[in-house]
């Protein structure tokens, strides 16, 4: 290579220095980060912080780093209506509303402890909410009908007549059909001990866990989201995300929403033979000695089903994925609008697809609280520039992809097409595996069950302490693990290296420079690895990769102990010069930390910003690309991460 080549190709490369890279970082015009909504029956337990509000929390607090608060919409709320919460209110001989506020506050009051800085914690069915959330859910029915997006089936459902309600399958037990099995608590449809799956008429013995009364079959009629019709728009949305969501989510999603065929693996020769000419596909063994044929698209679907029927091969759909209930007989729900269709008085959506369109009007909300037109919640859902990201379980994958988003496609003024600006734009998903306690999954009879609550208030942890062991663990790849001894061991790396990172050169402030940061240069690593942990950090940061951006800081953060030991600022034996720079240095770094760590731990850098006596305009990414002010006054040192032996 020639030297003038050579000298083009160096041009070409990007500018490496933290101006350019922050620069290069993709900004949406606004941003709505939501996390799972809890159900209101029960405290927020730990599981539910770990996989959706703090990791959301952590988010929102990066994106307002990144475009200003300003921009940013954070919102959850309890997910209010459906059996569950009227069940357990009955129970407890309470209305549903009084047991739902009761269940609502608890749970507000446990996102305030953990710093979860929600613009709303609101629910489907309060008093701010219902009207707004109700007219949205509703014009959502009307366009999805008006786009033959549902379908009107009937089907027999247990039905209490003692209560005179119908019944979820999960409140109905009984004998399981399986005369080699005698589990007496077997489900509706299906038995946890032997895993047979059955007709509900076939349940020995039905019995309603409400009333203890016997359940009727009755018939009844619903709508059923018709996901199917939107299999071509889904596959082309769902294809621009292969790069930047995390496997779990696309091998799950993929996997399902590929229109396919099975056929009995008799055939299986027959089709070996005739496989060249069926358009392109990938195929695999299936349950039941099947065969399974996947194809790219609805159109190559139809051509290869005619093949294989022309060359005898019998083959059934395989679109069960397809087609879901979206409403149920209960009466504590969003009605069903009376000007559809006749014959569905009385109904209302399910909670699930009403959980889906929950997060708009909770947006309304918080829109409202900032003193803000509702109106401008087309800003942050509708326009291409925005982004929504969503927190949640990864069981939770399927509702959030693949039925949310032909709802959204189902909305649209033409559902056969990608969203336009002004109309609801698809989302981006964050799923986390479940978490374990002690190498368990939680619970209540193993007493290894715990609430956000009583690691807190019982066992004396810090928010911030269990904030940032959670934030390390792998839960975007694998359920994982808390384990207290781990645990104890990161809190005595919180209290011991990381303290003195910030203690050192605040303690040697005070006593060798009356408490002035004096003007000096950028020593010995600094400038180097702050290049490298911008670098890092934003790119872990965007995709959610937290275990990994927290390595990358606690590695920055120790270049402050190196400079110590090689410069002393604390020791006025040493070059004075040297000493300055290195103090310099140190508080340049402590600054940036601040900004780094303040969406894992915002109450302990909020501490830390205090003592630097730095501006809160500090919390921002460009901050990164800016000096310690010079001969600066600093403020006095508190205590930051406690003692881990307290």
């Amino acid at each position: 290579m020639s030297m003038s080549e050579n000298k083009n190709e160096k041009n070409m490369r990007p500018k490496q220095d933290i101006p350019s890279i922050l620069e290069r970082i993709t900004r949406p015009k606004k941003a709505v980060v939501t996390a799972g909504m809890p159900y209101a029956n029960g405290p927020v337990h730990l599981g539910h912080l770990a996989g959706a509000h703090v990791p959301a929390d952590i988010y929102a607090r990066w994106m307002k780093l990144l475009i200003g608060g300003e921009n940013v919409l954070f919102v959850c709320g309890t997910d209010d209506h459906g059996s569950t919460s009227e069940v357990a209110a009955k129970k407890l001989g309470k209305t549903t509303q009084e047991f739902i506020e009761e269940v609502h506050s608890k749970q507000s009051q446990t996102m305030s402890k953990y710093s979860i800085g929600l613009d709303t914690y609101t629910g489907t069915s309060r008093s701010e909410n219902f009207e707004e959330h109700k007219n949205i859910c509703q014009d959502f029915l009307r366009k999805m009908h008006a786009n033959n997006m549902l379908e009107r089936k009937t089907s027999k459902q247990w039905f209490d007549p003692e209560l005179s309600m119908f019944l979820p399958d999960r409140y109905v037990q009984g004998q399981c059909p399986n005369e080699n099995c005698s589990n007496t608590s077997a489900y509706s449809d299906d038995c946890d001990v032997c895993g047979l799956q059955y007709d509900p008429s076939e349940l020995i013995n039905p019995k309603s866990t409400v009333s203890n009364a016997t359940p009727i079959l009755k018939d009844t009629d619903h709508w059923y989201l018709n996901m199917w019709k939107v299999t071509d728009q889904l596959i082309e949305w769902l294809s621009t995300k292969e790069k930047t969501w995390r496997k779990s989510i696309l091998q799950e999603v993929f996997g399902t929403v590929y229109p396919s065929v099975v056929f009995s693996n008799k055939s299986e020769a027959l089709y070996k033979e005739i496989k060249e000419s069926l358009p392109t596909h990938k195929s695999r063994y299936a349950p039941g000695k099947q065969v399974l044929v996947q194809l790219n698209s609805l159109k190559d679907l139809e051509v290869a089903m005619k093949i294989l029927s022309e060359n005898g091969i019998e083959c059934t759909l395989n679109n069960a994925w397809s087609k879901r209930s979206i409403t149920r007989d209960v009466s504590w729900g969003i009605p069903v609008p009376t000007d559809i269709e006749p014959g569905m008085e009385g109904k209302t959506l399910y909670v699930w697809p009403e959980s889906l369109i929950a997060p708009i009007s909770f947006s309304k909300v918080a829109l409202k609280k900032k003193g803000l037109s509702q109106d401008k919640y087309k800003e942050f859902w509708c326009d291409p520039e925005a982004k929504v990201f969503q927190f949640l379980g990864t069981d939770n994958v399927f509702f959030y992809v693949l039925m949310q988003g032909s709802m959204w496609f189902g909305s649209q003024a033409d559902p056969l097409r990608q969203p336009i600006a002004g109309e609801l734009q698809q989302t981006d998903i964050f799923s986390n595996f479940h978490l374990q306690i002690n190498g368990e999954k939680m619970s209540k009879s193993k007493g290894n069950f715990y609430t956000g609550d009583q690691l807190v208030d019982e066992m004396g942890y810090t928010p911030d302490q269990l904030r940032y062991f959670l934030s390390t663990l792998s839960l975007s790849e694998k359920a994982s693990n808390f384990d207290f001894e781990v645990f104890k061991n990161k809190n005595q790396f919180l209290a011991g290296p990381l303290n003195a990172a910030f203690e050192k050169p605040i303690s040697a402030c005070h006593s060798k420079f009356d408490s002035v940061v004096k003007k000096g240069k950028l020593i010995g690593k600094t400038e180097a690895e702050t290049l490298k942990v911008v670098q890092s950090y934003t790119r872990f940061m965007d995709r959610a990769e937290y275990p990994k951006a927290l390595g990358a800081v606690e590695n920055y953060a120790r270049i402050v102990n190196g400079l110590f030991n090689q410069y002393k600022p604390h020791d006025d034996r040493f070059p004075e010069e040297e000493r300055v720079d290195a103090l310099y240095s140190s508080f340049y770094i402590l600054k940036n930390l601040v900004i780094m760590l303040s969406p894992f731990v915002p109450e302990t850098m909020e501490k830390l910003r205090v003592t630097l006596n730095l501006s809160e305009s500090v919390y921002s990414l460009d901050s990164l690309k800016t000096d310690f002010p010079e001969n600066h006054k600093i403020g006095q040192q508190v205590a930051y991460f406690p003692n881990s032996e307290n």
